[in-house]
Parts: structure tokens; sequence; C-alpha cells
């Protein structure tokens, strides 16, 4: 991927003008009517934007070729409009499919000559405004007016996003490649898990009054369940959609449930996508990706729910609504005590990734549980008073966070995936279960405002003080420390520096920068050897020097250094020599599990790059690491430390001037 990334860069500068050329043309066919909501127009305009953060293009040619050709994609389809004008009704495919030209003309009516301007930005109507403008009789002049203008903005707007994932790339290259993949991969499937619940509602919504009367139907056949179904299909009550729509997610996730349950229980560990599924998560893990799924899974942690659940358990209380509060102390005692009871009898350990201090027992998820009853309950009931319109987005809320928590413990290895799907079965039956009983019994609703509030405000609060208290301890319960290995010092000297890794790994199975050194001994004595040859601690890139990356007329030395990921971690030491402006040596050191000789030394591997300042528009500024070779008299700097090159190999071994090794 990397070599056809590398080749795309290499012809896109050769070619400029074939490049300019497409981005005219993606410009124009995603501005013209109809066709550009086919063509991903928009993906490729991000992809423009990448290249021009990569170096590839410039961005102000690729910006005015993207207008030119937004104009003129516009201005057919205006044409067309006018050269048609109502015969476009019977015309495919707004023959076939009305309601986009109906809701184009909607658009045009509210907000007239507007609309074409506002119309660019807004994907439902897209594509069939200039022909809603054209077919409505604007005026040319007024049209081209809106039309440039709009262009004007939409060109770099749509640009700037690629720019921005482009200039990504480019930190993570220098940095973790690992940590920039796990957030786009979480962005990714939290948005599409999103849409795919959005889409699943208004599928199935107007779709539940059938299922009522299908369950109608089986009850006149079958006297006994009949009474059930006719309870539960009632055409007299208000939710008798939902309780049919209810009903069939219990039945679905019973045996889902049970399903998973029986495959896991038959040997977890021994499955081909649980063990893919394990080494995808460890393979992403990186200091920052550690921060940040500790943070998703404490939306689960205990503290934080039942807080949640017995801050609405006493909000419903107090205004007399006992039995839904009464529903709530069942979703959370559910979550709290279903997960070790069955834990306990089906006994699936959990993987072996080196966590200590955790429960044994991994399915089911006790945390995807507690997430998947509550949020799921949630959902429930803030839908129970709101509007057809509004219905889908508490449920799309409950699911992007329990999404989130199921993501975290798949990342930090802690369950397998069939712990997390059979959790996830086994507390939407649970939230079936109660939402039924809910719904059937429980009239009016409360309001979801008030509701909301309580909700928001607990979560907000509890989970604040939780990250407070507790995000360094569990940072640490999640942290895989190798137990220590004890060599002798011949033994390093001779064998065991083959043993260790050769490159940088950023990625499971994936190499990137040589390790050249080896150092045997404390990090601050060979920090005071080598600060007689200039060597000196570097500023490493936090929060508070982040905006000096946005100072590209920064000299190279004042410029943070980026820290780097080797096996999940990042260095223990980072030191750096100047060398002119906008030139510097980096030296970096990560930790091994080797403890050397009877005084236990610890061992550390890394190595000596070079940087220089790469610059992206005139606005951002990157430390980059060099791919060529290093000054010839680098390593007389570590003369004092008595070297070692084994048989003239690399890497370098060192060991302090203080010890003989």
């Amino acid at each position: 991927m990397s070599e056809l990334f590398q080749g795309l860069l290499a012809w896109v500068s050769a070619n400029p003008a074939w490049a300019h050329l497409v981005v005219f043309l993606v410009a124009l066919i995603e501005s013209l009517a109809v066709v550009g909501l086919i063509v991903p127009g928009v993906i490729m305009m991000l992809g423009a934007g990448a290249l021009i953060a990569a170096g590839a293009l410039a961005f102000w040619p690729v910006c005015l070729w993207a207008v030119a050709g937004a104009v003129v994609g516009d201005g057919l389809s205006f044409w067309l409009g006018r050269h048609f004008r109502d015969r476009l009704r019977n015309l495919w495919p707004f023959s076939r499919y009305p309601e986009s030209l109906r809701s184009g003309i909607q658009f045009f009516e509210k907000y007239g000559g507007k609309s074409v301007a506002f119309g660019r930005f807004v994907g439902p109507v897209r594509a069939v405004i200039p022909l809603v403008a054209g077919m409505m009789g604007m005026s040319p002049a007024r049209f081209l007016a809106a039309n440039i203008l709009s262009a004007l903005a939409w060109a770099p707007a749509y640009l700037l996003p690629g720019i921005v994932f482009g200039a990504s790339l480019e930190l993570a290259a220098e940095a973790a490649v690992r940590l920039v993949l796990l957030v786009l991969a979480l962005v990714v499937l939290l948005w599409s898990v999103g849409w795919v619940v959005v889409q699943l509602f208004l599928l199935f919504s107007p779709r539940a009054g059938r299922w009522a009367e299908g369950l109608l139907r089986w009850a006149d056949l079958h006297p006994r369940g009949g009474e059930i179904a006719r309870a539960l299909a009632d055409p007299a009550h208000p939710d008798a959609k939902t309780l049919a729509a209810l009903a069939a997610t219990l039945i679905l996730a019973t045996l889902l449930f049970g399903l998973i349950a029986g495959l896991a229980a038959a040997g977890a560990s021994e499955m081909r996508l649980n063990q893919l599924v394990l080494d995808l998560g460890q393979s992403l893990r990186s200091p920052p990706g550690d921060h940040l799924m500790a943070a998703f899974s404490r939306l689960a942690d205990l503290a934080v729910m039942l807080s949640l659940a017995l801050a609405i358990w006493g909000w419903l209380w107090r205004r007399g609504e006992r039995r839904h509060a009464n529903y709530w102390l069942a979703a959370a005692f559910f979550g709290l005590l279903a997960a070790p009871l069955l834990a306990i009898l089906i006994r699936v350990p959990r993987p072996e990734v080196g966590l200590n201090g955790l429960f044994p027992w991994a399915f089911p998820s006790g945390y995807v549980l507690r997430a998947t009853t509550l949020y799921g309950f949630l959902a429930v009931s803030l839908s129970a008073s709101m509007t057809g319109t509004w219905r889908w987005l508490p449920y799309a809320g409950a699911t992007l966070a329990t999404v989130g928590v199921a993501v975290s413990r798949l990342y930090f290895g802690v369950q397998w995936l069939t712990d997390v799907l059979g959790s996830l079965a086994l507390g939407l039956a649970w939230v079936a279960a109660l939402g039924l009983a809910y719904r059937r019994h429980t009239e009016p609703a409360p309001s979801w405002r008030g509701l909301g509030i309580v909700a928001v405000a607990t979560l907000a609060l509890a989970f604040g003080l939780r990250s407070l208290t507790s995000h360094g301890a569990d940072i640490a319960l999640y942290s895989v420390r190798p137990e220590p290995v004890f060599i002798a010092a011949d033994a390093w000297r001779s064998e065991v520096w083959r043993e260790l890794p050769s490159h940088r790994e950023d990625l499971r199975q994936r190499s990137r920068d040589p390790l050249t050194l080896q150092y045997a001994g404390p990090l601050d004595e060979l920090q005071t050897a080598l600060a007689v040859k200039g060597w000196e601690s570097a500023t490493m890139l936090d929060w508070s020097n982040l905006i000096k990356l946005l100072s590209p007329s920064l000299p190279l030395q004042n410029l943070p250094i980026l820290p780097q990921v080797h096996d999940g971690h990042h260095e223990s030491l980072t030191l750096v020599k100047r060398q002119g402006i906008d030139h510097r040596l980096v030296l970096r050191l990560w930790e091994t599990p080797y403890r050397i000789g009877d005084e236990r030394t610890p061992l550390w591997i890394g190595n000596l790059t070079g940087q220089s300042k790469k610059g992206i528009l005139d606005l951002i500024a990157v430390p980059t690491t060099q791919a060529g070779g290093l000054p010839t008299d680098v390593y007389e700097d570590f003369s004092v430390l008595q070297p070692l090159r084994p048989a003239g190999e690399t890497p370098l071994l060192l060991g302090t001037a203080t010890r003989a090794h």
C-alpha cells in the first residue's frame, strides 16, 4: 500500500496537468444534475486535498480548477432545467422517483435565489437545485452570480478536510501510524454504525404495523400463545408498532445469544476470527490510543453506570413514577449480576495478552452488557415521548456509546469477539423484554426533556469525576509489561543482541525504522556521557507546544519532537543534537525486558536518525525523519561509552563508561 501511494505521488507530481483535468472533471460531474448523486465526488475532492498536503499538487491551481468545474457543472444543470422546464417531471429518473425533484422545488420556493448558494452544501438537494432553478425561470444573471460565489466557497471547503487528512498522515508517518489508523477506523465504524441504525429505524418503523397484524393473525391460529401475541399487538394500544418491533428484537437477540454462547463455550481461543480480531487490536495499540480507549471503556465503568441508574431511579421515584423507576433497577441489576454469574457458569478464559488483575472469565463482558442494557433502556425511555421524526436519535446515541465500549474491550484484548457479540445480544434481549413491559404498562411516558437532562448531567458528572480519579489506574491496569529476562553480559554480546528486533514495529508485522543501537546501563549515565558531545534532552510534543507546528517560520530546533511508537510504547529517552538551522540528529531508546549481569542492568534498544523540516501550504511545519544516511562521524560521539560492534555488524552495542561490559 505504501509503495502504491508513493507511486501515485510520483505520477501526480510528474503530470500535474492531467491531475488538474481530473479535478476539473470531478468537480463538474459532482455538480451535474442527478449524476452528482452517483459519482463519489466528495471523496475524490478529499483525495485531491491529501495530494496537496503531500506536496504532489499546488493548492491554488487545484482550487481554481475545482471552482471552474463546479461552475460549469451547475451551469449545464441550469441550462437543462431552462430547456426542459415542466417536461422534467416526465423524464427519467424524475418520472420514477419524483421525490427528489419535489424536494428541490420546495427548497427553491423556500429560499429563492439563495437556494443556489445554499444548495451546493446541502446533500439531498445538491444535484437538483441548479436544475430546478432553470426550471422555475430564475434569471441567468442571478444564477451565474450565485453559482460563482458558492463555487468559490465550495472548492476550498471540500479540499480543506483532505489537506488536514494528508497532514495527519504526514504526522502519522513521523509518529504513530497505529494511532491514526485507530482513530480513522473508529470514526468510520461509529459513523457507519450510526448510519445503519438510522437507516434500519427508517426502514422498519413503517413496517412495524404489518408485524403487529401478523402477530394478530398468528394469535387466531394458536390459542395458547395467542393471548401473549394479542397483548403485544393490541391495535388499541398507542405503541402497538413499537411493541411488535421489541418483540421481534427479543426473539432474535435471544436466539443469537444462545448461538454465540455455544460457540464461545466450545472454544473461543481456537476460533480463527477471534484470534484475528485480537491480533488487530494489539497491533493498533499505542500510548495515545490507550488513553482514548480507556475513556471509551469508562463509559461503562461500574461507578458511572450505577450513578446513572440511581440518579434516574431517584428522579422517577420522586415524580411518583414508581413502575418506571423499578424498570431502571431491573436494567441496572441485570447488567451488574448477569455477567459474573454467567461467566462463572460458562468459564471462557480471557485472551492471554499479559494483563494482570482482571476477573479470569471473559464471557459475557460485564462492560458491554452494562452499556447495552442501560444505554439501550435509556433510548427506549426517551423515545417513548418523542415524535416519530426524532425517535431515531436516542437509539443512535445509545448505539454509538455501546459500540465505543465494545471496541475498547477488543482493543485492550480483555475480551474475545464472541464475548462482545454475545454480550450485545444478551443486553438487547433484556432491553427488549424491559421495553415490552414498559411500553405495555407505563402511561403516560415521562417528558424526554427532563429525563434527558438528568441522564446527560449525571453521566457527564460521573464520567468526569471517574476520569479524574482513576484514569491513571486504568492505564496501568491495561498496560502490558513483560516479565524481565535475566542474562549474562557475555550472552548479550555474543547471542542475545541478535534476538532483539532489528526494526521499529509500528504495526504488527510491519517494520519501519532500523534499530541500530543497543545500550546496557542507566539512562541518566548515558545522558551525562553524551552531554559533552552536544546532545540535549528533547522537548517532546504535547498540548502545551502543539501550536508550534502551526508556525512554519520557526526553525527546526524550536519545533518539538514527535514521539514514536515501538511495539506499542513510546521511547523512554529522546536526545537531540543540533546541526544547522533546519537539521538535527535524534537518538531514541526503548525499554526491553532484558536485565544484564548480577546488577540487573537494564538493556535498551533504539536508533539514530536525522530530521529536517517539511512545510505544508505554509501553514503546518512537520519535523520529518530523513530516509538517507547519517554523517560518517556521528558514531564517534559514543566512543566514551566503550562501543562494541560484533564482527563489524549492526547494531552498535554500548556500555556506560563507568561499567565494564
